[in-house]
């Protein structure tokens, strides 16, 4: 399979943003194993053939990060599915993270990472180690992971996953950014009302979808992650001594590398 970055979609009715983390090349010139993490944004909506097809894909595990308010409002469509395990590991917490009333992520410069992003880092460390904890379980893969968007919370756990993997860095941060390739859709769906019916790569056909493609960009900014990776090497040294402090041992990720990487 290439390593294009869109070949890694997929268009699966119900949602938006599930993606193969897979077919990365790493540091050591070996490769992230394709269909065994994806990363998605809520699942609540996801149709009957579209859950078949991530069971047909042999996914064993669901991981939903939203808070309480979210899985409660919008329950997740395998919350009580026998063909996989669901957990809900509420990585963010339902009080505030921040004082400040600006949550973007958008809110502050490239030179420091947003303010949401580093204060799930620093105030929910426990529980990011929870969730690659659960990931290194064996037979825990195939896994899909997944928030309100498939971008924040999904966005930090894809950078520490394929940070354990030894993706580049750069690397990270481009896949983070291709949210909005995906994201424009929902966003056109709430403005216009009705379900859409392009490709998700065919943003550029109609004035509607660029704009809210461009929404969509707005608040996923690439700095965003770049600045992210960079607070938690200023503040901990590295990703791995991250995890280590989150609980996350040495042997864990040793064994959920040898899992993912080829």
């Amino acid at each position: 399979m290439t390593n294009n970055q869109h070949s890694r979609h997929l268009d699966l009715e119900g949602a938006y943003n599930i993606r193969d983390i897979g077919g990365y090349e790493t540091v050591d010139s070996r490769t992230v194993r394709l269909r065994k993490l994806f990363r998605s944004d809520s699942l609540h909506n996801l149709a009957k053939g579209s859950q078949e097809e991530l069971i047909g894909e042999g996914l064993r595990t669901v991981i939903d990060l939203r808070q309480s308010d979210a899985v409660e409002e919008k329950p997740n469509v395998f919350e009580h599915s026998s063909d996989l395990t669901y957990h809900h590991l509420n990585v963010m917490g339902d009080g505030p993270l921040v004082e400040s009333t600006d949550q973007s992520v958008s809110s502050l410069g490239p030179d420091r990472p947003p303010e949401v992003y580093a204060a799930i880092l620093d105030m929910r460390q426990q529980w990011m180690g929870k969730v690659i904890k659960l990931l290194a379980t064996p037979g825990a893969l195939p896994a899909l992971y997944h928030c309100n968007s498939g971008r924040d919370r999904a966005g930090l756990t894809t950078m520490l996953l394929l940070s354990i993997a030894g993706v580049p860095k750069q690397q990270i941060v481009e896949d983070f950014a291709m949210s909005p390739r995906y994201l424009w859709r929902r966003t056109h769906d709430k403005n216009t009302g009705t379900v859409h019916n392009l490709h998700p790569d065919d943003f550029d056909s109609s004035p509607e979808a660029r704009q809210a493609y461009d929404t969509e960009k707005n608040i996923c900014p690439p700095q965003a992650m770049s600045a992210s990776i960079e607070h938690i090497e200023r503040t901990y040294g590295s990703v791995r001594e991250y995890l280590v402090g989150g609980g996350v041992t040495e042997e864990e990720m040793r064994l959920l590398r040898s899992e993912i990487v080829e």
